[in-house]
């Protein structure tokens, strides 16, 4: 199943010198210290819901899970896919980065940021979920998640007020309003499964009274899959399509529902 999933986009070969191009510049003293300092104490083994399902068994401690981070440095990246697809299993079904194991840590070291730090380096070698590889590449060409096109979102937004005024009268939704106090975002499922969420949302914004509106162009998609990852560039992207719109409006304020 996992190697399924590592199908899409899969790169040929392993390249040494990329994986270390980008563990390098991360390696700062906060990552490094952690690294170096955990004493393997196991105060955080009993935090995990993995290792409390698993029956305790010592390689679901979340300690144990980071070690790949060391022994790629000291290898300075030269391993192969098999040991990659180790890495995979671990970071992506055996870790959902909730930092419970971060809380009881005596020294602090956050696990999760570890953690994301070798989902990063996977994605430089190709190896992600198919559905967050494909969500990326919606991302990058169309700005959300599910590839929803400019038009077929303001259609979508027009439809959804058409619908809901039919049971409160006046109420509108509106687009690329200049200087409204809120900017709306939504999850990019909801108007292309759920435009009842949008519906519902308009209705309570109209009866408060609310001066807001959505942008018509990308930055209305609030989710942000890109992280899961490790994938800064396209998380980066996204961040900043919303300040865009928001700029470009002059609102007060961005409301983000995800």
């Amino acid at each position: 199943m996992a190697e399924e999933e590592t199908k899409r986009g899969l790169v040929d070969k392993i390249d040494p010198a990329e994986i270390m191009t980008f563990l390098r510049p991360k390696m700062g003293a906060r990552f490094k210290t952690w690294v170096e300092i955990c004493t393997h104490c196991g105060m955080c083994a009993n935090t995990c819901h993995f290792y409390n399902a698993h029956e305790g068994n010592s390689q679901m401690i979340p300690s144990y899970k980071v070690r790949f981070i060391r022994d790629i440095l000291r290898k300075k990246g030269k391993v192969d896919r098999k040991y990659l697809q180790k890495v995979y299993e671990t970071v992506y079904y055996e870790c959902n980065m909730c930092r419970r194991c971060t809380l009881f840590c005596p020294f602090g070291i956050d696990i999760a940021l570890l953690i994301s730090l070798l989902r990063g380096l996977l994605f430089t070698q190709g190896m992600a979920p198919e559905g967050l590889i494909r969500a990326i590449e919606n991302y990058k060409r169309t700005g959300n998640q599910m590839a929803i096109s400019d038009e077929d979102w303001v259609e979508t937004i027009e439809w959804c007020e058409e619908e809901t005024a039919d049971e409160l009268q006046d109420l509108k939704i509106p687009i690329d309003k200049k200087g409204a106090r809120i900017m709306y975002t939504v999850n990019a499922r909801e108007p292309k499964f759920y435009p009842q969420d949008i519906m519902e949302v308009a209705k309570i914004f109209h009866v408060a009274g609310e001066d807001w509106t959505v942008p018509s162009k990308p930055g209305w998609d609030d989710t942000n899959l890109s992280m899961f990852v490790g994938d800064l560039a396209t998380s980066k992207m996204l961040v900043e399509n919303t300040f865009k719109r928001a700029e470009e409006l002059e609102v007060e304020k961005i409301a983000i529902t995800e």
